[in-house]
């Protein structure tokens, strides 16, 4: 008799055993359902992906890390294929996007100009913002006044130099070579302001460590869009909920804060008088408009290919 119990609780401990290692072996392998597919051939080009075209030599929008794309555009890009119901598959398109979305190389292209008038693809809402912005590390400091005189240091031969320059004078403007540098200046009080792209400007001063946030903006607030074939207006439509979507949902909040440190918000930040003019709410002010044409505007700010692979392993710690 003892030994049928013996053996019947050994056939229930397996048993059990059993359905725990099942239960483990559930919970591991589990994946979210996925969404059934929002748009097919021939409004893409495969059915069951979107090809999307990035810039691997544009960090912190894309960039190649140990053979892998990454980037802000990456992860944004990978959550509106999975809104549509879709594979992401991504091309390098270089500086050429528009060539590869007229040649049928791509279905979408990132990091377009919000409001380019040039572009001769469609271009959906902004899915990040950005400006020529002045960032400091002092919680008390605010967008310095043009007849201040302060020094302000920037990237050489870039957008946000010409801004400094433009609207502060020449002698306010202190040119260094890389973004890095300013922000380390700006952290050891070198400095007090650093101008840079938000964007840009934000990824290296959260990967360098250096707590400086924006206090004001020198341009009319402009954003990153997403083009697509103007004739493609299923796919405009398509793509225009699901970017909907992730944003209402908080999903490019947190990849901002991903890659930033923070989720970007340039709404409510000073404006200097020429970016208020730009905008359109002052008229009143005196100082040139920011507004040139293309052939006098200098190269956007840039992250060196060498900064961008070793702050990888930062990023990678705040998803």
């Amino acid at each position: 008799m003892k030994r049928r119990v013996s053996v019947g609780i050994a056939c229930m401990l397996v048993c059990a055993l059993c359905m725990v290692l099942c239960g483990c072996q559930s919970q591991s392998s589990y994946e979210p359902t996925k969404k059934s597919a929002t748009v097919t051939v021939p409004t893409i080009g495969q059915d069951g992906k979107l090809r999307v075209g990035v810039n691997s030599s544009n960090a912190p929008f894309s960039t190649q890390v140990s053979g892998k794309l990454v980037g802000i555009d990456v992860d944004i890009a990978a959550a509106l294929a999975t809104e549509m119901g879709l594979e992401l598959e991504l091309v390098d398109v270089g500086n050429d996007a528009e060539g590869a979305l007229e040649d049928g190389s791509v279905d979408i292209i990132m990091n377009q100009e919000a409001g380019d008038a040039s572009s001769t693809a469609w271009l959906s809402d902004a899915y990040l913002p950005t400006a020529v912005s002045v960032f400091s590390t002092s919680s008390s400091s605010s967008l310095p006044s043009e007849d201040s005189n302060p020094t302000i240091e920037a990237q050489s031969s870039s957008m946000s130099a010409w801004e400094v320059a433009n609207q502060f004078g020449d002698s306010s403007l202190s040119s260094v070579s890389d973004l890095k540098t300013a922000f380390s200046d700006l952290s050891s009080g070198k400095t007090t302001y650093v101008a840079a792209d938000a964007v840009i400007g934000s990824y290296v001063a959260y990967t360098s460590s250096v707590d400086a946030r924006i206090v004001g903006v020198l341009q009319k607030v402009g954003g990153y869009s997403i083009g697509i074939s103007t004739s493609n207006t299923e796919l405009q439509n398509a793509v225009a909920t699901a970017l909907k979507a992730i944003s209402s949902n908080g999903t490019i909040s947190v990849i901002e804060s991903k890659w930033l440190g923070t989720s970007l918000d340039l709404s409510s930040v000073d404006q200097s008088a020429a970016a208020r003019k730009s905008s359109g709410s002052s008229s009143s002010s005196s100082t040139t408009s920011s507004t040139t044409t293309q052939e006098d505007k200098s190269a956007g700010d840039s992250v060196q290919a060498d900064d961008a692979s070793s702050s990888q392993e930062a990023t990678d710690s705040a998803a």
